[in-house]
């Protein structure tokens, strides 16, 4: 990925999410449950699971829902605080 591009993702360790995206490509749910540092759950009221991108500090999540047990509609996204 190109330096421009990794700017947009401000202070993301991106190493660290792209770790993180390979473990999902290799995971199934009982896996993600066996990893405490991932903090993988439900989003409440919808069909998407989440877990941290980096820490649990961090603003970034790797969202996507489960379809026949494969991953589907994988996203990473930033949590704004509105307060």
């Amino acid at each position: 990925m190109k330096s421009k591009q990794l700017n947009k993702f401000g202070t993301l360790n991106t190493t660290k999410a792209f770790e993180r995206i390979a473990i999902l490509n290799e995971a199934d749910e009982k896996s993600l449950l066996l990893i405490p540092a991932l903090h993988y759950h439900k989003l409440k009221g919808t069909s998407k699971y989440s877990i941290d991108a980096e820490s649990r500090n961090s603003p970034w999540r790797i969202t996507f829902q489960w379809e026949n047990a494969e991953m589907k509609n994988v996203e990473l996204v930033r949590i704004e605080d509105t307060h």
